[in-house]
């Protein structure tokens, strides 16, 4: 089941909510991630609900709902994608959304084998470019908004890149087919459903925990694996120059690479029981990367490379971080978590300007863990002054500020 809680606008103690739709997907939610055209019912009278979810089943689901149809409460509409042949085959970790108004369509699904690019909304044959702003021309080709990637590749070697094992459709049904998507033109329900989703695979030599987009990047996405090594990658280069010729996966997709030594060092010798670790994107500054690896967290600054060293590392969680997280509302804050039970559901919160003093949060006792967490964003008045922190460990959700204890649960 997947809940979508809207915070009310009153500048109580304690953040409130109130669920406007559920989605029962019959599986547990691995990850999700929020469509950047979604708009919120406190904000318009045309709202609009835009997730994706990835479940344990190795199956993503597109989860819709608006006003158009089904009276003013709107009805909920699952499109899942990505199952079978045309999908992961190992555990899905992470998924993300385009954020900039380019790609605003597509979204990325990382995972034990690799990363997939997803186009939602492809061009249906036949048609013109009515579903998405992304589509595949008939030569395979990426286009989007009309302009199509040229490069030096000729077509030949172009569609013998991508057929058969690198581009796919995703052949699962439609769920319901009463939800509108702003931006797409619906069409007639006597009609066939929509085109499926379209998947482009890039292989990576080590399995992917993380992924994050930045506004500022519209085709870069920043990826972790789970040995120590940070990669922004340009998923739009599968056609662009010549250095993707002979270069396949990963590397001919990669525009810069972070190394934490002393985590790829442990990685390699086998010195941590559990290869994890994960990665965040600062949202007001696309230079500056942070991540968590083992019992240590580092932050670079792509202005300051440094052969992809680290410019600042610290302590973190003691049995191995998990999820690193940089706050919305404050430049200055971040926070990580682990996914152990050894030490409780816990996480770490720091400031930059005095990163050896975190202060930790025992959300619940061992044997329980976190299994996420996120920041809100600032959504009333109050939110200036402190910023709030969403963990999710056990079989609730708690809400933190910073300073304080769990101050609410669901």
């Amino acid at each position: 089941m997947v809940e979508v809680l809207q915070r009310e606008q009153a500048d109580t103690p304690a953040p409130t909510f109130k669920v406007i739709a559920s989605f029962y997907i019959a599986t547990t939610v691995r990850a999700l991630a929020w469509s950047p055209r979604t708009i919120s019912p406190s904000v318009s009278d045309d709202w609009f609900l835009e997730l994706v979810v990835a479940g344990t089943d190795k199956q993503l689901r597109l989860l819709l709902k608006s006003p158009s149809k089904g009276g003013s409460s709107g009805l909920e509409e699952i499109r899942p994608f990505g199952g079978g042949l045309s999908g992961h085959h190992k555990t899905i970790n992470d998924v993300c959304f385009c954020t900039s108004e380019t790609y605003q369509t597509h979204c990325a699904s990382v995972g034990d084998d690799g990363l997939i690019m997803w186009n939602l909304y492809p061009k249906a044959e036949g048609d013109d470019d009515e579903y998405g702003d992304g589509a595949e021309n008939a030569t395979g080709r990426n286009t989007t908004n009309g302009v199509e990637g040229t490069g030096t590749d000729t077509e030949e070697e172009v569609e013998r890149s991508l057929e058969p094992e690198s581009r796919h459709s995703s052949r699962a049904p439609r769920t319901n087919t009463n939800a509108a998507t702003p931006g797409a033109p619906m069409r007639p329900l006597a009609d066939a459903p929509p085109p499926q989703a379209t998947a482009y695979i890039i292989k990576f030599p080590h399995p992917l925990h993380t992924i994050s987009a930045h506004p500022n990047s519209a085709s870069q996405f920043m990826v972790s694996d789970v040995r120590g090594v940070v990669c922004i990658v340009d998923w739009t280069k599968t056609t662009l120059g010549q250095e993707s010729v002979g270069r396949p996966g990963w590397r001919g997709h990669r525009v810069v690479e972070l190394v934490d030594p002393r985590a790829l060092a442990d990685g390699v010798a086998g010195g941590r029981g559990k290869w994890t670790g994960g990665a965040g994107w600062k949202r007001d500054d696309k230079n500056v990367i942070g991540a968590t690896y083992g019992s240590r967290w580092s932050v670079w600054d792509l202005r300051k490379l440094q052969g992809g060293k680290p410019i600042a590392t610290g302590e973190g969680m003691e049995y191995g971080g998990d999820r690193f997280r940089w706050s919305p509302s404050d430049p200055h804050l971040f926070a990580i978590s682990t996914s152990s039970p050894l030490g409780g559901a816990s996480v770490k919160v720091y400031k930059t300007t005095s990163p050896a003093a975190p202060r930790e949060y025992i959300i619940l006792p061992s044997p329980h863990r976190v299994k996420d967490f996120d920041w809100l964003a600032p959504s009333v008045p109050g939110d200036h002054i402190r910023a709030w922190l969403a963990v999710a460990a056990g079989k609730q959700v708690f809400f933190v500020a910073g300073g304080d204890a769990p101050q609410n649960s669901l």
